[in-house]
């Protein structure tokens, strides 16, 4: 049973503007603990190749942890796996470490070698920078069994990733699904000799919406290569059957309809302790009130900035907001305010995000304004601090959030700042986190609840259109972003943003606490004002 403590705060920061929620510590015991022997504790018990152990020895790793114990054997078995494990539990050299031991096996047994354009296993990732850095730790790797490694990924030209395709064989090709479907379709990339499918940051790839290039590509790997003429005549070796692994923090429902259309029979290998956080992470909440809050909360956050842009903060920040929109005001504010940021996310061209990207790893900038981009599968950022400005839309995405910090035994802080909306997502993470029980279970629990109420809540009055001066008015908003903005409130339309801020700050006040949108309370219907509940004002074009 899990141990649980709560140290409340009594400190209050300008109420009623906001003030310290709540501070969390865990100390939590997995469900799941596995006690090696000392004679039978290394990577050799495994049946990990000699020259993987010396790759690994070189990377300073000696011995597996919890989570490579049991999934090693398991991807051994080249059996189809469905692998779920903690933030920061080290899934890449889990899977990776066979993976490739298992291609050099076939190499030396069965003389199959890799040919122009036909990779023999292939990982795909969801973003640019998750596919660099995979593509540098299986490089490092492959320097000790002997294996190549290449790399494709949109937001450059195809024609130099072509040309390496076709150049020579390719033993591992590390590929974002857009890019790696695109190369198919210009004849440049075949799938028939692959024996090994990776997809790292599954639930990432759905919300990206990757979705139909996965199906397009298990399409094919799922087939019986066996008994496919086109296949190439090593096909036989194994069987001709590929391995499947789906390895992520979590699961959701597209997923796992992926699954069971296509790895029906795969082996679901779920550790304990996948959807909790690790008993180092201490969380804080502070709540939120009025339409400034979140600024001034932040602010007491952050400190000062020195004068090289850095917050009194220790650590590197990353800082997540839920939007691309909110993302630019928080960056834009923050710089106002002389810190050094980096913005990042989707809205970015890709060589600029990766700039920007690069200054944050590089400690040219201190705080990493993102969305949930950032949320996942980045694992060499050594955060110590993690800064929710909004707080997660979900119990997967605040533990994806949270994995962002307190990695590998590393102690981390998170602190969210919460608004009225957000309370009942946190009541009741912090009551699965007192009970010791899956958090994004109980999330996904809260938002089917909250649906009900809302659907409840926003039946059609039968009196009409016309609403008498002392009906009520609808108890859910028009406007689900707007953070903390009562239902008998209107909320401006905020045409000029944050003073001196980029064009992508529009209608940002009320959520973000800037001066662009304001609260306006009592009468209204005309100008700008537009009453919550009435339905949402048409864009205007460019916005």
């Amino acid at each position: 049973m899990s141990s649980f403590f709560v140290a409340s705060l009594a400190a209050f920061l300008s109420p009623p503007t906001h003030r310290i929620y709540s501070a969390i510590t865990t100390k939590t015991t997995p469900l799941y603990h596995i006690t090696c022997s000392a004679s039978n504790s290394g990577f050799d018990a495994l049946n990990v190749r000699p020259e993987m152990i010396d790759a690994l020895s070189s990377l300073g790793i000696t011995k597996p942890n919890p989570l490579q114990t049991r999934a090693i054997p398991a991807i051994n078995g080249r059996t189809d796996l469905i692998l779920g494990a903690q933030t920061g539990s080290g899934k890449t050299l889990t899977y990776l470490v066979p993976v490739m031991g298992a291609i050099k096996a076939d190499e030396e047994v069965g003389g199959v070698r890799a040919r122009p354009r036909r990779p023999r296993a292939i990982v795909l990732v969801p973003t640019r920078e998750l596919a660099l850095q995979v593509h540098d730790v299986a490089k490092s790797l492959s320097h000790h069994i002997k294996l190549s490694v290449a790399l494709v990924h949109g937001g450059v030209p195809d024609g130099p990733q072509l040309k390496r395709l076709g150049a020579g064989g390719v033993d591992l090709l590390v590929a974002t699904p857009g890019r790696l479907v695109k190369l198919m379709e210009l004849n440049g990339l075949y799938l028939g000799d692959v024996r090994h499918v990776i997809l790292d940051e599954v639930d990432t790839m759905f919300d990206a919406g990757f979705g139909p290039e996965l199906d397009t590509v298990l399409k094919i790997t799922t087939r019986d290569l066996s008994a496919d003429p086109k296949a190439s005549a090593e096909s036989a070796f194994a069987g001709g059957a590929v391995q499947h692994l789906a390895v992520g923090a979590t699961h959701p429902e597209g997923a796992r309809q992926l699954y069971r259309r296509w790895l029906g029979e795969a082996r679901n290998l779920q550790l304990d302790g996948t959807h909790t956080l690790p008993p180092q992470l201490r969380q804080q909440f502070l709540t939120c009130n009025g339409p400034d809050a979140k600024m001034s909360a932040l602010n007491e956050v952050l400190g000062p900035a020195d004068e090289e842009g850095k917050p009194m903060v220790a650590g590197r920040i990353v800082l997540f907001t839920n939007s691309q929109q909110s993302a630019r005001f928080v960056d834009h504010e923050l710089n106002e305010r002389g810190y050094a940021t980096a913005n990042y996310h989707g809205a970015i061209p890709a060589n600029e995000r990766a700039g920007n990207y690069k200054r944050f790893v590089n400690g040219e900038a201190h705080v990493l304004v993102t969305t949930d981009l950032a949320a996942r599968g980045l694992d060499n950022l050594d955060v110590g601090h993690v800064v929710q400005f909004d707080f997660a839309k979900s119990a997967a995405d605040y533990v994806h959030r949270c994995g962002r910090t307190a990695r590998a035994g590393k102690r981390g802080e998170v602190t969210s700042l919460v608004t009225k909306s957000d309370t009942e997502l946190v009541r009741a993470l912090r009551d699965a986190q007192k009970r010791g029980a899956d958090l994004i279970a109980a999330g996904e629990q809260q938002q089917r609840e909250a649906k009900q109420r809302a659907a409840t809540e926003l039946q059609p009055q039968a009196s009409g259109p016309y609403r008498g001066k002392d009906a009520p008015m609808p108890s859910a908003a028009a406007f689900p972003d707007c953070r903390g903005i009562s239902s008998h409130e209107e909320v401006g339309e905020g045409r000029g943003g944050a003073k001196g801020s980029p064009g992508g700050a529009r209608g940002s006040g009320p959520k973000h606490g800037g001066r662009g949108g304001r609260v306006k309370l009592g009468r209204g219907g005309r100008g700008r004002g537009v009453p919550v509940g009435a339905g949402p004002r048409k864009r205007r074009r460019g916005s």
